[in-house]
């Protein structure tokens, strides 16, 4: 998951509160410094979804 300013017009964009809770905690635990794991394997995001959280995500 990297932070990004721009959206690619092909990107998924998701809103952190759409997120089910395993996503939501995922998210917010890499935004505050923690190590990312494989995203696959969270309901509701794929490789190239941006979130809107306190900024913009890309999900990788």
């Amino acid at each position: 998951m990297d932070r990004t300013d721009t959206v690619p017009e092909t990107a998924r964009v998701r809103h952190f509160d759409e997120l089910d809770d395993s996503a939501q905690e995922y998210l917010f635990n890499v935004a505050q410094g923690a190590s990312p794991r494989d995203p696959s394997n969270l309901s509701g995001l794929n490789e190239g979804d941006v979130v809107v959280f306190t900024e913009y995500y890309r999900i990788q």
